[in-house]
């Protein structure tokens, strides 16, 4: 414990001028406060730093000095106020003078710190510095001096507003911050612009400016790859940072304010000392040739370059030694933090209340995917989240009539719709105005709330946004490449095409309001769907897709299932394919494959084109069952299901467009001899 009577009022102050001084303080400033519980703590500061301190809960009280005038401030503050312990980093215009005549003057004499630099080592942060001479002067309790991070404290409200202002921004979010009082502290321009192109590039990355005219600059070179964000307050400067994945920043405030908010911040170090004014891991500091001669770490105001031009750069060719540090090198620091994890500050509760969104009221919502059966599974971390948010609400899913078939798989799915619509057809589809007016009419009649149309990079929502406008549907989100005009309420601007399908649908969600809790593919298996499958262990092989350009050549994959077997010791492969063509009105009566030599080899069948009404019973007789094969689909008749009776009961004409001339194609792979 603190070797001096406990004090009831204590004076910090802090008027070094940026905000990076306030935030490297907290620490200090913090453990003060938590030895001496019960005094009340003011902090005497500039603004806008002094924003920082709204919501600490260390904090009681926080004046603003104006400008220009720290020594009345303090002269003000000493002469109103009772404090018994003052502490202070400000030597200038003889402050610490001000604060020692003020001790030597009260009865009982208060305690007063009026130097907490006295020559740091050149490699220990100036933050520890302040916490080891509070612990020998016996003012902090060796407990309270950490290790322990600056940490800025926000609300949940703010974390919300920044989140809701973002809107759905594809991440990583990268927040670049080339600004700097001092054109030495800056890196150039023209770097922060490839280092934007490099991550776009490799990571798809989304970039965010604070205003400034270096932001401008870069912002207008990246094009639609970065936004400069409109003239904030610092807290909600702050706020933006909190929601970021990674802050590149010179040796600003705003750096110092990232790393406070536990954000992965690479700073980059010119004339100051990073070993003295860094962050600690997990953040990264580089610093600009650190062996200059021209270097002073103990004051590096005293360095020529503060005041003037870099001296070296006639023989460097540069002005500020920020210029030695490459793009290659914050791009590998980049990369190691952005695939790294790294910890978070705790969260604080989100409250959306403040401004509650339409979607948070939906009841009865349809969710649009019409593509094939791959593209409907990517939406189920999306589907599962909306209802999670929405558990009263009805959950409609519009699909392909591929599509259609994975609604056993989707629990959170109330009702299936199928349907086949001409802009996602390729070109096999003929144009019918009816059957496009039949579909508005099906809309209109469920009295939809709400539709969230989800669409690939490639794809546009405005098709589907007029149906759902035409049949009435007040509230219609989707992701756009084009400026809307009316057949979306609510759109996001696309991101890059390199986002992942899954990320990209929870990405549209999230800009309306809905949290999201889980980010994995999810589909579940309900007990009778197993039934008949082989036993375990089994390897199955699709070697087909609906897009022919995506099929792996049929003799490479032939040659990759026989070294599969081989490697597994897998038994012999069929040694028979059998080839049916089912159009029009083709069926196939139930019946029993019993013509094979060893009735106990696996009989498999491969469904390819439309899809076919399956029926499928006991060996031994009784009731039946239908199921619907779509194309791509793989039904393996093995163990007991072996000699199941079965057939097809008719082909749905139209519902794929994979074989020329349509139909149905049957592959049936069996070991004949």
């Amino acid at each position: 414990m603190p070797n001096f009577s406990r004090p009831k009022q204590i004076l910090w102050i802090e008027l070094l001028g940026g905000i990076g001084d306030l935030v490297i303080a907290l620490p200090a400033i913090r453990a003060v406060a938590r030895s001496h519980p019960e005094a009340q703590l003011t902090v005497l500061t500039f603004a806008p730093g002094s924003q920082l301190l709204e919501s600490d809960p260390d904090v009681d009280r926080v004046i603003c000095a104006s400008p220009g005038a720290a020594r009345p401030a303090v002269a003000q503050q000493l002469a109103t106020g009772q404090f018994d312990l003052v502490i202070s980093d400000t030597t200038y215009e003889g402050i610490a003078d001000l604060i020692q005549t003020y001790a030597e003057q009260r009865q009982p004499t208060p305690r007063v710190i009026t130097n907490l630099w006295r020559s740091p080592p050149d490699h220990e942060r100036v933050g520890e510095r302040f916490l080891q001479i509070l612990v020998d002067e016996g003012v902090i309790a060796p407990a309270d001096a950490g290790p322990e991070q600056p940490q800025i404290y926000l609300t949940g409200t703010e974390r919300a507003a920044a989140r809701q202002q973002l809107g759905a921004l594809y991440r990583p979010l990268v927040v670049f911050c080339p600004e700097s009082g001092m054109a030495i502290k800056r890196w150039p321009v023209q770097n922060f612009v490839a280092l934007g192109q490099q991550l776009q590039q490799r990571y798809g990355a989304t970039l965010l400016l604070p205003a400034s005219p270096a932001a401008a600059e870069i912002a207008q070179q990246l094009s639609d790859k970065a936004q400069v964000l409109p003239a904030q307050s610092l807290r909600q400067v702050a706020a933006t940072l909190a929601t970021a994945d990674l802050v590149v920043a010179g040796d600003t405030g705003l750096a110092h304010m990232a790393a406070a908010l536990a954000i992965p911040t690479i700073t980059l170090f010119g004339p100051s000392w990073a070993k003295r004014y860094g962050h600690a891991l997990p953040h990264l500091d580089l610093q600009g040739h650190p062996d200059c001669p021209e270097r002073v770490i103990g004051n590096f105001t005293e360095q020529r370059c503060w005041y003037d031009r870099c001296p070296l750069e006639p023989q460097m060719g540069w002005q500020t030694c920020l210029e030695a540090i490459s793009v290659e090198a914050v791009l590998k620091a980049a990369a190691a933090l952005l695939t790294s994890p790294s910890p978070q500050a705790t969260p604080e509760p989100i409250s959306l209340a403040a401004s509650p969104s339409p979607w948070q009221a939906v009841r009865n919502l349809l969710v649009m995917r019409l593509d094939n059966i791959g593209d409907v599974i990517m939406t189920s971390p999306a589907l599962r989240a909306l209802k999670a948010n929405l558990p009263q609400a009805k959950l409609t899913l519009l699909a392909s009539p591929a599509g259609a078939a994975t609604a056993p798989l989707l629990p959170w799915v109330d009702q299936v719709l199928s349907w086949r619509t001409v802009w996602q057809d390729l070109g096999r589809l003929s144009l019918e105005p009816e059957r496009e007016w039949a579909l508005v009419e099906l809309l209109q009649a469920q009295q939809f709330d709400g539709a969230i149309i989800f669409t690939s990079f490639s794809q546009s929502p405005h098709p589907a946004g007029l149906v759902c406008q035409l049949a009435g549907i007040p509230l219609r989100l989707g992701e756009s490449k084009e400026a809307d005009r009316g057949t979306l309420t609510d759109w996001v601007l696309a991101g890059s095409d390199a986002i992942h399908q899954v990320e990209r649908n929870l990405r549209l969600i999230e800009a309306v309001g809905y949290q999201v809790a889980d980010r994995q593919l999810s589909i579940q298996i309900s007990p009778d769907l197993l039934a008949g499958l082989p036993p375990f262990p089994y390897l199955l092989l699709n070697p087909w897709t609906s897009c022919p350009s995506r099929n792996y050549a049929s003799q490479r994959f032939a040659e990759a299932a026989r070294q599969l077997s081989d490697l597994t010791g897998w038994p012999e492969p069929p040694d028979a394919c059998l080839v049916n063509l089912y159009r029009g009105e083709a069926r196939m009566g139930l019946h029993q494959d019993r013509d094979e030599q060893d009735l106990r080899a696996p009989v498999l069948s491969i469904s390819l084109g439309d899809t076919a009404v399956f029926r499928i019973g006991a060996a031994e007789g009784g009731p039946t069952r239908s199921v619907r094969l779509a194309s791509g689909d793989v039904c393996a008749l093995t163990g007991p299901a072996r000699l199941a009776r079965h057939g097809i009961d008719r082909v749905i004409a139209g519902s794929s467009t994979l074989v020329p001339g349509g139909g149905r194609i049957n592959l049936t792979l069996r070991r004949a001899r």
